[in-house]
């Protein structure tokens, strides 16, 4: 596998409120590094899972069956695949990020924090950093 840390980090997705964004970033991120036959074959399986899907859309169905999907098949993928010495989760300075991030003592709490949870929360169309101005 290729190193993809960057700066002590690696932002993969902002955690928009649109399930299929995140689903979007984080598949991109794992075709755009060299995976092991295994893991090429499960992102082609999660792949092919959503094509099938298309037909419930953007219905509260469809969204149930992408966060379903996110977190019994990416999520536990994306975890496994942090290096020694980072996390995937979201970012502790700030929530509205996810990646692959530096762990230390300050970190512990957000390691096993669910991505989703956060996004649900909000009314407003994205979560993430405040608008400037």
């Amino acid at each position: 596998m290729k190193k993809f840390i960057i700066n002590r980090f690696k932002l993969i997705s902002r955690l928009d409120r649109d399930i299929g964004v995140l689903i979007d970033n984080c598949l991109g991120f794992l075709y755009s590094i060299d995976l092991g036959h295994d893991l090429r074959k499960e992102t082609g399986r999660i792949e092919s899972v959503l094509y099938d899907m298309v037909y419930l859309g953007r219905t509260p169905a469809g969204c149930e069956f992408k966060e379903k999907l996110f977190r019994t098949r990416i999520l536990p993928l994306m975890k496994g695949l942090a290096p020694a010495g980072y996390y995937f989760g979201i970012d502790p300075e700030n929530t509205g990020l996810l990646g692959y991030w530096l762990k230390s003592d300050a970190d512990a709490g957000f390691m096993s924090h669910d991505p989703l949870a956060g996004a649900e929360k909000s009314q407003s169309a994205p979560v993430g950093p405040p608008a400037a101005g």
